[in-house]
């Protein structure tokens, strides 16, 4: 395989576009052999250069002197939650490319927990438009031995590209992020129990519903830097539920399994709500902040629109 076979940078005068890659690979040797002429391409083109997956030690090794000019950060830090790493793209695509660079990150993600795996599949979509027209290059790598399937499938879905033995090879199975979203069966819904805490509200009753649900969280145990920063994304929730649905809204909240969980109801239905809140909101962008917001704070942020609009939240008691 060539350096020019793992060049995912766009065609002079093209402009910035998302680069999003699948690496599938079934070895050490398969892995290393594709990731560092993936990495070395980067370093050559003066990009900066993330890495983040757990054989992050065997490539750097692998680099030698050429180690330094890579940032490695811990993969299960930066895949917290889907929304704050593609915030984190976002800024770091923003930060390079005031300083003349594109980011080109390599990345692998875990897929060992059932609970959070719905989540990341749809990510994988969502990433295609999330961070497009960004000077970004994302290589994300498979192993096909440690995953199963049904994740191999959704690599190759998801991605417009594979990076394998042969190079650089579109993805004849790739599909739109807006019809892989649309044929996924919809999010499982946590049930709301009948002792949960309910508040009916309208704009004025907003700084009441922040007074009640901070009492709430302290009284579940969350410590007070996570209250407060739930807090934020309970706000901006219901400010939408004001603002957008209808002028008022019913917020119901209970615990569940160390986890504190939050239903809005408001009487219109989210626009695109399928990728709602995913894409970093510009300077300009007066609407989807609220959404934007909750998706960075929460573990899982879900919506339904069935008569009108149901946004839960969900956050760990013992979250930092």
């Amino acid at each position: 395989m060539t350096a020019a076979q793992i060049d995912g940078d766009p065609p002079p005068g093209a402009g910035p576009l998302l680069g999003h890659h699948a690496l599938v690979y079934s070895s050490e040797d398969d892995f290393l052999r594709c990731a560092l002429e993936y990495v070395r391409r980067g370093i050559e083109q003066d990009d900066a250069v993330i890495v983040a997956t757990p054989r992050a030690a065997e490539l750097t090794a692998a680099l030698g002197s050429l180690a330094d000019r890579v940032e490695v950060v811990d993969e299960r830090f930066w895949h917290r939650v889907p929304a704050w790493t593609i915030g984190g793209y976002a800024r770091r695509a923003e930060r390079s490319a005031r300083g003349g660079h594109r980011l080109r990150v390599l990345t692998e993600l875990r897929w060992d927990d059932p609970e959070t795996r719905p989540d990341w599949e749809s990510y994988e979509a969502v990433v295609n438009t999330a961070l497009a027209g960004l000077p970004v290059d994302l290589c994300c790598a498979y192993d096909t031995t440690a995953v199963d399937g049904d994740v191999l499938d959704t690599a190759h879905r998801t991605h417009p590209s594979t990076i394998g033995a042969a190079g650089v090879e579109a993805s004849a199975s790739y599909v739109p992020a807006a019809d892989f979203l649309a044929a996924r069966p919809p999010r499982r819904r946590l049930a709301v129990p009948s002792d949960a805490m309910r508040l009916e509200f309208g704009a004025a009753e907003i700084p009441a519903v922040r007074q009640a649900t901070l009492g709430w969280a302290r009284a579940a145990g969350m410590a007070e830097d996570a209250a407060q920063e739930f807090l934020i994304a309970i706000y901006e929730i219901a400010s939408n539920a004001v603002e957008h649905g209808g002028g008022r809204g019913v917020g119901r909240f209970w615990a569940n399994d160390g986890r504190l969980c939050c239903d809005v109801w408001s009487a219109e239905p989210i626009v695109n709500s399928l990728i709602a809140g995913y894409r970093p909101p510009g300077t300009a962008q007066e609407r989807g902040r609220g959404l934007w917001l909750a998706r960075q704070i929460c573990e899982r942020v879900t919506i339904w629109n069935e008569n009108g609009a149901t946004v839960q939240l969900v956050r760990s008691i013992a979250s930092d």
